[in-house]
């Protein structure tokens, strides 16, 4: 089955990382929404370092959620696909992409490795008006070796 295996499950991310609820309307930078949606990345990168995989898990939108359908998957993939975000050694957040819809956050990460990275999440605004993850995409950058 596909999403017994972390490298699939990696990849179907990877590969769907655009289904995302409908948004409403664009985020300003500096606004309020940019500072809930740096929260939100904020308590899953804190949850991926403490090993606490429900509030990572959390984090997620539910259209991710019905991807993975449990944190055990869920974790799975992130193990595969995203290491350099659990536990990393130095995270910058660099603020929201102007003009992107659905908004899109950006964080430098240096991983344990002392590979740089950027997480590109794609955010997701729910019916309550709550932002969740909607996907990341890692990005190494130019001149990082494998």
């Amino acid at each position: 089955m596909l999403l017994s295996n972390p490298d699939k499950l990696a990849g179907v991310l990877r590969n769907t990382v655009l289904v995302l609820a409908l948004q409403v309307g664009p985020v300003a930078a500096g606004s309020t929404g940019e500072a809930v949606m740096r929260a939100v990345i904020e308590t899953q990168l804190t949850a991926f370092g403490n090993g606490d995989a429900e509030t990572a898990y959390a984090q997620a939108s539910p259209q991710i959620r019905s991807i993975f359908p449990t944190t055990e998957v869920f974790m799975g993939m992130v193990r595969a696909g995203y290491a350099a975000l659990i536990g990393p050694r130095g995270v910058t957040f660099l603020g929201l992409v102007q003009g992107t819809e659905p908004p899109v956050y950006r964080v430098l990460v240096e991983g344990l490795g002392g590979r740089r990275w950027i997480a590109q999440y794609q955010m997701s605004k729910q019916p309550g008006g709550q932002w969740l993850i909607g996907g990341c995409v890692l990005v190494r950058l130019a001149g990082e070796s494998t």
